[in-house]
This record gives structure tokens, C-alpha cells and sequence, in this order.
């Protein structure tokens, strides 16, 4: 607007559309200016097809031309080709008046650029021009196609038509981002992050089956405190005391051994405890069994010896009390030897199997304790994992409504910058489909 006001004429077109031929026609009819490197400063011709009305590709060309020129002008090539170019035309100035309102006048002009050339090399000299108008005026149109482009040259250093120009021009433009910010919705992704991180469920770590541990520990000490009962018993029959005594340390021992194992991947600090331990039972003092199988002993021992002084009839009186003393002494003294070792085994036995049955208790105790304590932390560990997880699901969806409200606001910020924008043009939005603009 600033500048002086160009004079040059630029033809643009699609390809296949003829804009090389009418270019180089009207270069060789002169009058007018053709620009062909940068933009037309003045007048842009877009060169339309005559067999088919305009499309997307030919507004979106008439849309980069009226940006960068100050008048726009239509020529419909290939007229001698097409008989119905009339019913073309008129498409296309619907078309224009339709989708195009940022055209300050819709003018779009027949022309035969072969008709034309077929003029030119039929006349030649001074009279070629005139001999274009006589020859084939209603054919070619290139002559009334010159004339409009240096009107539309003329008119274009005008300031106030040059103003007019881009205010047309750049007030649809600034309505089209208006639309265009009103449907944009990037902040699609976001929303779709969103709504999945809020219909998230909180995962649970699965964690080991304690309660199927717990059950199978305490089977297998069952059953190896078993084992360990049957194998000290055989020691004691066979070995004695001091061997039963070794074989139930030995099977405790591995017992806490094979715990200490199970355990480490639950409880990596777990320490089996020592089992307390009571002594072997002594011997003992003698108690009333053991007086009670002296006096049968002895009287079974002084029965004994009157039988084997029976057959010696002649012997002195007090012979057969002595033999049944002598019988009597070492047959009391065998019963209670024979007794007190029976109930010390037996009380050895009960000793094997009372020490096993505490130590699988004690045990079996702690195997439950120690269950109960890792279920504790597991569900600690879990709780707290949740709670991070939550935490950090929060903070993700707070993260997001401030990055959609922040879109949203530079979007309504710049829809308000576009309407000032479009306010300080100073005319208002021409409403589509007005009949109001000249066509030609």
C-alpha cells in the first residue's frame, strides 16, 4: 500500500489450463505488462478451463492471487473447443459470487488463445492489430482481455482501490481463522489421556501365596518331626539314650535349616530361633515299684530254692533256707534290674516324643508369626505403592487440565486478537452469495 503502485500483469493457472498459450499471446499483442517471476503487484489473471466450471484447486489458486495482487481477473480459455462455455461461464461467476467473497469484483472473460494465434500470424506489421479486431473479434477475445487488464492496471494505483484490496482480501482471511480456531480441537490427545487415566483402576502387585507356604511348611514339619520321632526311637532300642539324644539334635537342626530356606524369599531377615531344649530323664531314685518287685524277686527266688532243695531230702534243717536264700538274692536283685531299665526306656519314650512335640510346636508358631508379619508388609508395600501410583496419576491429570486450559486460552486469545483485528479493518463481513459485486 506503501509502495508505488506496480503496472505488471501476472497469468497464473492449473496446468493443462492454457496459461502458458494466453501469456504468450498477449506478449506478443502487447499494451500490457506481463510479470512472470514473484508476485503481481497489480492485476492477477487466473486462467480458468472452459470445459468444466471451477473446482477446489481453482478457488484455492483465486485465493493465493487475490492475497498478492490488487485486482483479479478470469479469462475462460479454450472457448473454440467448447460450444457450451456460455453455461461454463455463468458456472463459474455463481461459483466466484458463491465461494469467493473476497474477490471485490467477480469478472471472468471468454478468450481463444488458438483463434488468437491464428489471427496474429495472418496479419502481420502495423495493421496485425487492427487485423485481429476485423479477422476474429467474437473467436479470440484477446483484444477486449488486453483492454480489461490495462483498466484493471490503471485502476490498481489507485490508493484507495489498493486499500479496498486488501481489506477484501484480508477480512476473510482473518474470518477463515476464526472459523478455523472455533473447529480446532488440539487438545483431542489430551482429553483421550484424561478420561483413560480416570477410568484407570489401581493395580495390585501380586505378591507370593503366603497362606499356600504357610500350609505346606507345616505339613512338611509334621511330617519330618515324624520321621525324626521314629528315627530317635530306633537309636534309643539300638544305640541307647546318647544316640536318641544325638538323632533328635541332628533332625532339629536341619529342621531349622530347611525353614531358614523356605523362608529367605519372604523373609530375607528371618532367623529360625533355637528350640529350647530339656534334659535327658535320669535314672532316678528307687520309687515303690521297684520295692514291690524286690519282695516278689525274692519270694519267687526263696520258691526257687526250696524246689531245688526238694530232691535232697537228707540235708540238714537250715540247708534248704540258705539255697533259698542264695536263689532269692540274685532273682530280686535281676527283677529290678530288669524293671528300672524297662521304665527308664519307657520314660525315655516319652521324653523322645514329648522334646518333638515342643519343638514342632515352637516351630509351627513361628512359621505362623513370621506368615502373619510378611502378609503385614506386603499389604504396607501395596497400600504405599497405590498411594504413589495414585499420587502420580493425580498430579498427571492436574498436569493435563492446566496444559487444556492453557491451549484453550491461547486459542480464545487469539480468536479476540483476530476479531480486534478484523474490527480494525473498518467495514463489515460481506455476506455470502451477495449479488452486490460486478461481474463482467
Amino acid at each position: 500500500m506503501h509502495e508505488p503502485p506496480a503496472t505488471t500483469v501476472r497469468v497464473v493457472g492449473v496446468p493443462g489450463s492454457g496459461a502458458d498459450e494466453l501469456e504468450s499471446e498477449l506478449r506478443e499483442l502487447g499494451g500490457v505488462e506481463i510479470g512472470s517471476d514473484g508476485p503481481a503487484a497489480a492485476v492477477a489473471l487466473v486462467v480458468l478451463e472452459s470445459c468444466a466450471p471451477a473446482g477446489r484447486t481453482e478457488l484455492d489458486l483465486i485465493r493465493r492471487a487475490a492475497a498478492e495482487a490488487t485486482e483479479v481477473i478470469c479469462a475462460l480459455t479454450g472457448i473454440e473447443s467448447c460450444p457450451g462455455w456460455r453455461a461454463v461461464r455463468d458456472a463459474d461467476i455463481e461459483i466466484l459470487h458463491r465461494y469467493a467473497p473476497w474477490l471485490t469484483r467477480v469478472v471472468v472473460l471468454p478468450v481463444s488463445s488458438a483463434s488468437a494465434r491464428q489471427a496474429r500470424e495472418s496479419g502481420s506489421g502495423e495493421g496485425a492489430q487492427e487485423t485481429l479486431r476485423q479477422t476474429c473479434p467474437a473467436e479470440s477475445g484477446i483484444v477486449d482481455l488486453r483492454d480489461a487488464l490495462v483498466a484493471a492496471v490503471r485502476s490498481a494505483g489507485d490508493p484507495r482501490r489498493a486499500r479496498a484490496a486488501v481489506v477484501a482480501a484480508t477480512g476473510p482471511m482473518i474470518r477463515e481463522e476464526i472459523e478455523h480456531l472455533g473447529r480446532e480441537h488440539d487438545e483431542g490427545d489430551l482429553l483421550a489421556e484424561r478420561a483413560r487415566l480416570a477410568a484407570a483402576r489401581p493395580t495390585t502387585a501380586s505378591g507370593p501365596d503366603l497362606r499356600r507356604l504357610q500350609v505346606t511348611l507345616v505339613q512338611d514339619l509334621a511330617m519330618r518331626s515324624r520321621a525324626a520321632s521314629a528315627a530317635a526311637l530306633e537309636a534309643l532300642d539300638s544305640h541307647g539314650v546318647d544316640a536318641a539324644a544325638g538323632t533328635i539334635d541332628v533332625h532339629v537342626g536341619d529342621l531349622r535349616a530347611r525353614l531358614a530356606d523356605a523362608m529367605a524369599g519372604t523373609s530375607p531377615d528371618a532367623v529360625v530361633p533355637e528350640v529350647a531344649r530339656t534334659p535327658c530323664p535320669a535314672a532316678g531314685p528307687r520309687s515303690l515299684e521297684d520295692t514291690l518287685t524286690l519282695v516278689f524277686g525274692a519270694s519267687a527266688g526263696a520258691g526257687l530254692g526250696r524246689l531245688i532243695a526238694t530232691p535232697f531230702g537228707g540235708l540238714p534243717g537250715w540247708m534248704p533256707l540258705v539255697i533259698a536264700v542264695m536263689c532269692a538274692v540274685p532273682a530280686a536283685g535281676w527283677l529290678v534290674h530288669i524293671r528300672r531299665r524297662i521304665a527308664y526306656r519307657e520314660r525315655m519314650r516319652r521324653w523322645i516324643t514329648d522334646e518333638l512335640a515342643a519343638v514342632r510346636a515352637e516351630l509351627d508358631t513361628w512359621i505362623r508369626t513370621r506368615i502373619h508379619e510378611a502378609e503385614l508388609q506386603f499389604a504396607a508395600a501395596s497400600a504405599a505403592a497405590r498411594d504413589r501410583h495414585a499420587i502420580r496419576l493425580r498430579e498427571r491429570v492436574a498436569s493435563i487440565d492446566a496444559e487444556i486450559a492453557r491451549h484453550r486460552g491461547e486459542r480464545r486469545a487469539r480468536i479476540a486478537a483476530c476479531e480486534r483485528d478484523l474490527a480494525a479493518l473498518g467495514r463489515p463481513a460481506e455476506p455470502r452469495g451477495s449479488g452486490a459485486r460486478r461481474t463482467g
